[in-house]
Order: C-alpha cells, then sequence, then structure tokens
C-alpha cells in the first residue's frame, strides 16, 4: 500500500529507502563530472540552510568551513527513496 501524506504538507518523502550508497563510494564513480563538483560543502550548505530558515533571496546561502563542520553526515550514506510527492497550487488566470 501506497503511504498517505497530508494535502497541507509542502512535500512527502516516502518513509523507508529503496537504496542505500556509501558517499565517497558514489562520488568515486561520478569522479570527473562538473555536477558534482564541491558536493560535499554544497551539499552541507544546503543542510545549513533549511536548519538556520532564513528567507531565501534567490542567491546561495554561503556558510563557513567552521559553519559547515558542525554537520556530520551520518554513516557517510545518500538514501535513494521511491516516491516524493510536492503539493503546490497553481491558478489558472485565463
Amino acid at each position: 500500500p501506497r503511504e498517505r501524506s497530508s494535502p497541507a504538507a509542502h512535500y512527502h518523502i516516502s518513509k523507508y529507502p529503496k537504496a542505500s550508497y556509501d558517499m565517497t563510494a558514489w562520488l568515486g564513480e561520478l569522479e570527473g563530472d562538473p555536477a558534482i563538483k564541491d558536493f560535499i560543502p554544497r551539499l552541507k550548505n544546503h543542510i545549513l540552510a533549511r536548519l538556520r530558515g532564513p528567507e531565501y533571496s534567490g542567491d546561495e546561502d554561503k556558510f563557513s568551513d567552521k559553519d559547515r563542520s558542525q554537520i556530520i553526515l551520518a554513516n557517510n550514506q545518500l538514501f535513494e527513496h521511491t516516491i516524493l510527492r510536492i503539493n503546490y497550487t497553481t491558478y489558472n488566470l485565463r
């Protein structure tokens, strides 16, 4: 059975991951891919921005190495989930 999510929630991610990946091995497989340049610092910046909750300005948030050192990536793992639902409202103004 599919997991239910509230329409009032901005998003829903499935409770149980489909798979997990060792981040070091995963990044090694993608070596040379420009999309993973500075992946770990960018990931930590993203996490810090979500945790600290500053208003989104359209620019990437800048955090120091000291700030990023506060984020510990448990077991060096990334998780793949099968379900991501994003709830948003659109208006047809025709």
